[in-house]
């Protein structure tokens, strides 16, 4: 299993969150097939994120609950920017 530095985790992370939540989501939902492309993404994510978790020696389920949470909170701050942005 590969094992990612917690610097590497920690700026993917926030460059996932920023990065994607506040610029790339909304452009991509004012796009026709942009939802499609945030849903692929966001599985991405998870995927990368639960790599990230499982290095700490968490549980499988635990680690997969938490991808998730981090993986959907770009996608939930996307609608939140295309909405104030209206």
């Amino acid at each position: 299993m590969i094992e990612f530095p917690n610097a590497f985790a920690g700026t993917v992370t926030i460059l996932a969150l920023v990065g994607l939540g506040i610029f790339v989501y909304p452009w991509l939902l004012a796009r026709r097939g942009g939802a499609a492309a945030i849903v692929v993404a966001t599985f991405a994510l998870a995927l990368l994120f639960h790599q990230f978790d499982r290095a700490s020696g968490a549980s499988t389920a635990v680690s997969a609950g938490f991808a998730l949470l981090w993986a959907l909170a770009p996608a939930i701050t996307a609608v939140i920017v295309r909405r104030l942005t209206r």
